[in-house]
């Protein structure tokens, strides 16, 4: 826990301003993967996903008011745009969640709060840990919320398709329940399966340039190939 509060205080600058948006950086380990930087920038708008500002680097967008979703490539010069559907899965009798939060008494605050270690259970098995710190952005976290809803409601059309075996913490993370990780303020540390997510820097009012919003309208529009 040190650790993180230590990484707290490095910083990102961003190049020009234009508005303010909360920002959320994580350091990425993932097996078979180089460690990578993951940015998040979240306005009453939109939700940006990015390598932490790279130049010309891909990225994915969040329109929260038309619950559209881009994913754009500069080397390719071209959008993915996803139109999730209305439906919000609801979680099947078969999936019994729990959870338990506990107080991490011996650790440093972290914005005048003390953090809280999460498990999250599908099951009885732990699908989730986290560390978490309560009422911490919480414009951020409804804009995770907001987006992971809307990435479940497109994968829940395919959770019966041959070949598709996804476990139980799977279904309940991806599909039915992605809220849960953001339900009780901002992830630290957050660890699934092998995927381990580190907090390193966060701002509540940073300020941004508005082109970071924005699909270019020069770019090739393009359709998941199942949806054709």
């Amino acid at each position: 826990m040190r650790q993180i509060i230590l990484l707290l205080l490095v910083g990102f600058v961003s190049t020009a301003f234009a508005g303010k948006a909360e920002l959320l950086v994580y350091r990425v380990k993932e097996p078979g993967v180089e460690n990578y930087i993951s940015r998040i920038l979240v306005t009453k708008e939109y939700l940006r996903l990015d390598d932490g500002g790279i130049p010309d680097g891909s990225y994915t967008l969040y329109d929260r008011r038309k619950k559209i979703i881009f994913n754009v490539d500069p080397e390719e010069q071209t959008v993915l745009e996803m139109v999730p559907p209305e439906f919000q899965p609801q979680l099947p009798e078969s999936l019994v969640l729990n959870e338990r939060l506990t107080v991490e008494v011996d650790a440093p605050q972290v914005a005048g709060k003390q953090p809280q270690k999460l498990l999250l259970k599908t099951n009885g098995e732990t699908c989730r840990e986290l560390v978490v710190v309560e009422d911490t952005l919480p414009q951020a976290m409804k804009g995770l919320t907001e987006l992971y809803q809307a990435l479940a409601r497109m994968q829940f059309p395919n959770i019966h398709a041959p070949g598709n075996n996804q476990s139980d913490c799977e279904l309940t993370e991806y599909v039915f329940a992605p809220q849960r990780a953001y339900s009780h303020g901002l992830p630290l540390w957050d660890v699934m399966g092998g995927k381990q997510r580190m907090l390193v820097d966060y701002k509540k009012d940073f300020s941004v340039d508005d082109e970071l919003f924005s699909v270019p309208e020069n770019f090739q529009r393009v359709e998941p190939a199942a949806w054709k």
